[in-house]
């Protein structure tokens, strides 16, 4: 029998759950039953709650049959739950919504597309193992000689994971690798390193606090050992960019996939 938990939304705030990242585990999964409003106020404690049993569990249904939805963009705390919580298949949300209109809510804002949204609970527990059209994946890494391969062993752990080919992976794990060691040696900088896996890309982004002017790609001499970063990127990426912020920038890339 599948362990239920009731949580109010009322109470998110009042750690009844007894979960925490301390607990994590690899049983069944849990279903949990939400029951009550759901809005701007309850989203964020319901955040901390789902991640704690994520944690916790492994593996959650979310039955939200008996909720109130009072406000549309509440719906996005079971993606943020899950992104908190770490990657797919560690980490395995679904959500059971038989009221048709909260279903399509779900679908038009996109929350479907990372956390699979099912008609009942026994079709959300018999479909929980499929992996969501879009898995994510972020890291953060400071200004260290040994971030690169760090940054490296994540991107090739999450691509096997993920069943991304090889041609994929290889020009991946060069792009993770030439764009930390850019903001470790280049821009002194801490970084943040996202990576997602659609049907037919993989994006991965690299995000620096170097709020230095944005680079250009430039073929470096022949007898140059520093200066092929972005060039190694543009060569192995299908397409590429660089987005500037106030405090730093962010290099993206996409990789197809099969």
């Amino acid at each position: 029998m599948d362990t239920r938990i009731e949580l109010p939304l009322e109470n998110t705030g009042d750690g009844g759950t007894g979960a925490g990242p301390q607990d994590r585990g690899t049983g069944p999964p849990v279903v949990v039953g939400l029951s009550g409003p759901l809005s701007e106020t309850t989203a964020h404690p319901l955040v901390d709650r789902l991640g704690a049993l994520l944690h916790r569990y492994g593996a959650v249904v979310a039955d939200v049959s008996r909720i109130e939805l009072t406000h549309s963009g509440a719906v996005h705390a079971f993606t943020e739950a899950a992104a908190r919580a770490g990657e797919w298949p560690d980490v395995r949300l679904a959500v059971a919504a038989p009221d048709m209109t909260t279903a399509a809510l779900l679908v038009s804002s996109r929350v479907a597309e990372r956390v699979p949204v099912h008609p009942d609970v026994a079709t959300a527990l018999a479909h929980l193992d499929d992996r969501p059209d879009l898995v994510r994946g972020w890291w953060h890494f400071g200004v260290d000689p040994r971030a690169p391969g760090d940054a490296r062993q994540h991107v090739r752990r999450v691509c096997h994971s993920w069943a991304v080919d090889e041609d994929a992976r290889e020009a991946a794990e060069i792009v993770v690798t030439e764009l930390v060691t850019n903001a470790v040696e280049h821009a002194a900088s801490a970084s943040v390193v996202e990576v997602e896996r659609t049907a037919h890309a993989l994006r991965l982004t690299v995000r620096d606090f170097d709020s230095a002017p944005l680079p250009e790609v430039r073929l470096p001499e022949p007898t140059s050992p520093r200066g092929r970063g972005l060039a190694m990127v543009a060569a192995v990426a299908t397409t590429w960019g660089v987005e500037a912020h106030r405090d730093g920038k962010t290099v993206w890339a996409e990789m197809a996939t099969v």
